[in-house]
């Protein structure tokens, strides 16, 4: 009877453990694929970029995290062309 509760007790934990690694994992492939889009198209911020060859031939891959990219461009507000924009600044 308490070894089938602490067996219980012990898997619970490990399940939980498990689905907390899954979440760092998830969270460190999303931080990587935009690391790689900054690699990629950094050019565009100000970054030093690859060759544009090996930025063509790695854009198929990048589909998804360009539509990721124009989602949340979408979303954030241009404080510089709003600042731009009291100032008169063209």
């Amino acid at each position: 009877m308490v070894l089938k509760k602490i067996s219980d007790f012990l898997s619970a934990i490990i399940s939980v453990f498990k689905g907390r690694s899954v979440e760092y994992i998830e969270a460190e492939l999303r931080e990587l694929e935009n690391v790689f889009a900054l690699i990629v198209l950094g050019s565009f911020i100000g970054l030093p970029s690859p060759p544009s060859t090996i930025s063509l031939r790695l854009l198929p891959y990048m589909g998804r995290e360009l539509l990721v990219m124009s989602r949340v461009s979408e979303r954030l507000d241009d404080m510089l062309g709003e600042m731009a924009g009291l100032f008169d600044v063209s």
